[in-house]
């Protein structure tokens, strides 16, 4: 096996991208679930943990409020000496050349299971090795090109005369741990602790069988091109994490209004099936009245008919008795009385009984006349009254507009031949068609919109 590097640069602590919040361009999101996750800790959690009861014990002894602190951790996120509130440290064995996570196959390497032991063992027992660096994030990645760790860990120093008695100090950190003070930027606690962990990881290498190659150099443990190449690649992650979070959130908002609009239009076509089966229903009602006023109609014309008819019978039959009448009052013979001035009339007896027998006849039908007279006006309203509500009838449907639906309802209810079936049912199938067509082309359309606009 070819002697393999040893890379621990400082990272910038992209949680996020650390924690596969979001998916960059060189991950394989099918082999995400390879990852390992040894602590995932919210960071605000960490600082209660750490500093707490620091801080609490700070703020009850100041009489002054305005000397309390509030929020540590914002304290140091808003610092002017440069402090962190985490540190990170990217530990990775080999590189993608000589240490790939998988072969042609998609199946894990034999190189990248002995970095993976090796960087296991590391994660596990670096708290242990360093007490004062408080470990709140530590996760192994497998789904990029070579296996590697994200160690984020806060600082945590002990023992302040003055202020917070535990306070985030890397330094102090470091010289609790038995770390000498700094002599130079080349001799300082920093570069000591990392020359420590980097001889741990070398002998952790060694058991495994991995030959490590010391290149000599004390940036980060690292040859200047290769800490070079991945503050190049952390700073491209960050970056692409941007612009995808970016094209995340422009991809949720049109699937949001998407969405929105899909519903709208369900919403609407849901009205529109509602009002047409409201119309319908109105033409139906409507049609069952004008039917209704137009049976009475017939009915009572059927009824003035006959009356009407009878009417001109009776009309004929006057004229005969007013002839009769006339005869009748020919045949008499006026009388004087020989005692007063009082004239009479003088008939024989046959033409007598006729006389009477007609003006009987008379009597009778001019009754029946006068009866069938009103009754004929009192048809003759009801027919003016229904013929003025289907008139009134037929102004509601216009006004509604359901002039032709109307007439298109009447004809629905003629029976229809096969013929008749198959070319409504060939014309529906079209409108469908071409419905379905225009909201396939809105659709096309308006996603180029939206690609056009972001």
């Amino acid at each position: 096996m070819a002697a393999k590097t040893i890379s621990f640069p400082k990272g910038k602590g992209h949680l996020t991208h650390n924690n596969r919040e979001f998916i960059c361009n060189n991950v394989v999101p099918e082999r995400t679930a390879w990852n390992r996750i040894y602590i995932q800790e919210p960071l605000k959690d960490a600082y209660e943990k750490c500093f707490g009861q620091a801080l609490r014990d700070y703020n009850a002894a100041q009489k002054r409020k305005d000397r309390q602190k509030d929020d540590y951790l914002k304290e140091i996120e808003n610092s002017g000496n440069k402090e962190k509130t985490f540190y990170e440290n990217i530990v990775q064995i080999g590189k993608k050349t000589d240490t790939p996570i998988t072969d042609e196959k998609g199946a894990l390497t034999e190189e990248a299971k002995a970095a993976i032991e090796v960087l296991n063992r590391y994660a596990k027992t670096f708290q242990e090795r360093n007490p004062n660096l408080y470990l709140f994030n530590c996760v192994m990645h497998l789904d990029e090109a070579t296996p590697h760790l994200h160690i984020d860990y806060i600082p945590v120093a002990h023992g302040y005369k003055n202020g917070m008695k535990t306070r985030n100090s890397l330094t102090k950190a470091f010289q609790q741990m038995g770390f000498a003070k700094a002599v130079s930027r080349k001799q300082n606690e920093t570069v000591a602790w990392q020359e420590r962990e980097r001889e741990y990881l070398t002998e952790l290498c060694r058991e495994q069988g991995i030959e490590i190659e010391v290149l000599g150099v004390q940036r980060d443990n690292l040859s200047l091109s290769e800490y070079k190449a991945v503050m190049r690649e952390v700073e491209e992650l960050e970056q692409q994490a941007v612009v995808l979070d970016k094209r995340n959130e422009a991809l949720e908002q049109q699937n949001d209004d998407l969405a929105q609009k899909t519903v709208e239009l369900c919403g609407q076509v849901q009205e529109m099936e509602v009002q047409n089966n409201e119309l319908v229903l109105q033409a139906q009602k409507l049609t069952e009245q004008i039917e209704e006023a137009e049976e009475k109609e017939k009915a009572a014309k059927e009824v003035l008919a006959k009356h009407d008819l009878r009417a001109e019978t009776f009309r004929m039959i006057s004229k005969e008795v007013a002839a009769e009448t006339k005869n009748m009052k020919s045949v008499a013979v006026p009388v004087t009385n020989l005692f007063g001035s009082e004239e009479y009339v003088k008939v024989k007896k046959s033409d007598w009984n006729k006389m009477l027998d007609a003006f009987s006849k008379a009597v009778s039908r001019n009754h029946l006349l006068e009866k069938y007279e009103k009754k004929i006006s009192s048809l003759e309203k009801k027919i003016a009254t229904l013929t003025d509500q289907v008139e009134k009838l037929k102004r509601f449907v216009a006004s509604r507009g359901l002039g032709e639906a109307f007439v298109e309802f009447i004809k629905s209810l003629a029976p229809k031949t096969m013929k008749q079936k198959l070319e409504e049912a060939k014309e529906d199938a079209a409108v469908h068609n071409q419905q379905r067509k225009r909201s396939q082309q809105d659709i096309v359309r308006k996603n180029k919109q939206w690609q056009q606009e972001m």
